[in-house]
């Protein structure tokens, strides 16, 4: 049996994905990011190998025909510095790696000049045109970009926090914002905040609290989760009006997938503007779509 592998390193959790050639999954595998400009090449490497062996563990140090890993850390195919620095280990005939928004777009079936939006720890959209060039917006990271993003919910939320805090308000988002970081007083919450230890999927892990509380009618929290499925509504517009062709826009990333309130909002902006544009969740998980361009590799 020939054995092929498909890696999704996102920002927070790599997924791995093993098949046979005939397409069939036979098993798949979670660990940590291997995002090497968040967390370092040499922790990026020790992730990937620690899911790889776990994958050895059930069915053998095989080699795989070829694997295909999708990196946050990438934004084009990685250069063979790269990619023998990250994947060097893994015991394959053949590896490529690109960025895991390429491993996504891969993921959208029957589609015309494809797009598709992610909004997960942190945010970014990606295309291809009817020539075959692969084009992105966003992915400016934590500092400058992200919107739309969980870390993005999550700190505008801990912002708001701060001002009821020194307001003496109360406030769900505060009472929330408390119990996730284990303080009884906001402001002991300063040095859990910025702990090098809190990495930011740790902040972002607030989104979802901010989520429920919006859900339950707290206009701030409301606000927060609308403005910024807006903001990345802008973003998407940059790219497609260079992609105009795009018959689908697949959505994809935990906020997409479990925040309603975030994916009616941003479905409606676009809709506006592209009435007639297919916005649906990706068809298949990004780490089947790197398992078919393992299968596909010369």
């Amino acid at each position: 049996m020939k054995y092929y592998l498909g890696i999704d390193g996102g920002g927070t959790k790599t997924t791995a994905a093993v098949s046979d050639e005939k397409g069939n999954i036979l098993l798949k595998k979670v660990g940590k990011t291997i995002n090497f400009y968040s967390v370092g090449m040499d922790k990026a490497r020790e992730n990937l190998l620690s899911v790889i062996e776990d994958i050895y563990k059930e069915i053998g140090e095989i080699i795989f025909e070829s694997v295909f890993v999708g990196c946050s850390a990438l934004d084009s195919e990685a250069d063979t510095e790269t990619l023998t620095s990250l994947c060097g280990e893994i015991r394959a005939k053949k590896i490529k790696m690109d960025s895991d928004l390429y491993v996504a777009l891969k993921s959208v079936e029957n589609a015309h000049c494809p797009c598709v939006a992610i909004c997960g720890t942190g945010s970014m959209v990606i295309g291809e045109d009817s020539d075959g060039n692969v084009k992105f917006k966003g992915g400016w990271g934590h500092i400058i970009g992200d919107e739309g993003s969980g870390y993005a919910i999550a700190v505008n939320a801990l912002k708001c926090c701060a001002i009821f805090s020194d307001s003496g308000e109360e406030s769900p988002l505060l009472e929330s914002a408390e119990e996730y970081f284990g303080v009884s007083d906001f402001r002991a919450a300063i040095d859990k905040i910025y702990s090098p230890d809190t990495t930011k999927d740790v902040l972002a892990g607030f989104a979802a609290k901010v989520q429920k509380i919006a859900e339950s009618g707290d206009v701030f929290a409301e606000s927060i989760v609308v403005n910024e499925a807006h903001n990345f509504a802008r973003t998407v517009f940059a790219l497609l009006s260079e992609i105009e062709e795009c018959s689908v826009l697949a959505l994809y990333g935990g906020v997409f997938q479990h925040n309603e309130l975030f994916r009616e909002a941003f479905k409606e902006d676009i809709s506006e503007i592209y009435p007639d544009l297919e916005i649906r969740l990706l068809d298949i998980p990004p780490e089947e779509g790197a398992l078919k361009i393992a299968r596909e590799l010369k």
